[in-house]
């Protein structure tokens, strides 16, 4: 019996060996691929945690950076007025003095270098804010994660305290008083006389908008960082100083220029929006033979379709209504309205929002702004 086993296993003894190992490597793959589906599900677990730990500080982060912006914008907003006030002038005005004439080039002059200076320095402040706020939550976050203090309450507060010289020291000064030189530059040879319409003034805006980036030194968009951050770190500290340098980078770097860009186009347009709605609420009050003088221009301009004319100008006379797009108003008149709408900070309790305070808000809420917010926290945030 024992001998016929032994017989047996001598016969088949390959087979057996064959078929142990095949078990035996079935078990031990069988093992394997469990340990490694268990630490690929462990590996899944902890990226997913760290991920919706790393989307939660974002979050907490952004919500942050839009209350400083809004907080800081009300500063910046009072830098503006102060210095480009129209008080002086209007209180001059008032007493009809012999120099009217004079006095009201200056009024176009402050009126149209405010505005742009508003549409530009609050472009300027809310990435500036949206850059800082994000590189130093990714350090933060870095420190959250390897249980490191890098980042004290102190070194937070000088470095963004580095924003207060664009609006307690030279930076809207400087801003204002280079904007005041392209705006005399384009816009002192126009007569008060002159007569335009709403895309003439998209027309002078954009030219504006040129003359002031054309300066390659003193361009807001390419060279905001002159305007926003002292020329050098008041610091000694190398963690400071490095940060510092890297909010340089950011700052100049192609992806805010073209944030900065971009904004500053949308926020001529919201300009022009908010004209246009002086333009029509002025329009209301006006005496009814000013709305027929308005009506025969709109007629004259038409003349070159005569069905279509008669068509259009039979709608007018039977609304008593003007085509806002078509009206026509002598610059004098503007200045009024576009001082008017720049007379008064940010105020977010406002109905409707004058036009620094749609500004701020838009800037805060433009989607290219946030993304640039949001590559910077992911790179420091994972560097």
């Amino acid at each position: 019996m024992l001998s016929r086993l032994q017989d047996f296993l001598s016969r088949h003894r390959r087979k057996f060996i064959v078929t142990g190992v095949l078990v035996g490597g079935t078990i031990f793959a069988a093992r394997y691929a469990q340990r490694r589906f268990v630490e690929f599900q462990e590996k899944q677990a902890r990226e997913f945690f760290e991920r919706t730990r790393r989307m939660t500080h974002f979050e907490s982060t952004e919500k942050t950076c839009n209350q400083v912006i809004l907080g800081m914008g009300e500063e910046m907003c009072q830098a503006v007025l102060r210095e480009c006030s129209t008080d002086e002038l209007l209180e001059q005005l008032r007493q009809n003095p012999k120099n009217k004439l004079e006095l009201w080039e200056d009024m176009k002059i402050v009126a149209f270098t405010r505005l742009a200076t508003y549409v530009y320095a609050s472009s300027m402040l809310v990435i500036a804010l949206r850059v800082q706020l994000n590189l130093l939550g990714g350090y933060i976050y870095r420190d959250i994660m390897t249980e490191q203090k890098q980042i004290t309450d102190e070194l937070k507060q000088q470095y963004l305290s580095l924003i207060r010289h664009f609006i307690t020291e030279s930076g809207i000064r400087d801003l204002a008083r280079y904007i005041r030189s392209q705006v005399i530059a384009v816009i002192k040879a126009m007569p008060l006389s002159q007569q335009l319409s709403l895309n003439d003034l998209e027309q002078l805006f954009w030219s504006l908008q040129m003359a002031i980036n054309a300066d390659t030194r003193r361009d807001p968009n390419s060279r905001m960082s002159k305007y926003l951050l002292p020329s050098q770190n008041p610091s000694h500290s190398p963690l400071l100083q490095k940060m510092f340098n890297e909010t340089l980078d950011l700052l100049e770097s192609e992806d805010a220029i073209g944030v900065c860009s971009h904004n500053v186009s949308r926020g001529f347009v919201l300009a022009c929006d908010a004209i246009a709605e002086s333009m029509g609420e002025t329009l209301q009050h006006l005496p009814q033979a000013e709305v027929q003088t308005q009506q025969d221009n709109l007629k004259f301009n038409q003349a070159g379709s005569s069905s279509s004319s008669s068509s259009k100008s039979h709608n007018l006379e039977n609304n008593n209504l003007l085509n806002i797009n078509r009206v026509l108003m002598a610059l004098a008149k503007l200045i009024p309205i576009i001082s008017g709408l720049t007379s008064r900070g940010f105020d977010s309790t406002s109905r409707p929002h004058n036009l620094p305070t749609q500004l701020l808000t838009f800037y805060v809420v433009a989607e290219k702004t946030k993304t640039l917010g949001a590559n910077v926290y992911e790179s420091f945030s994972s560097a």
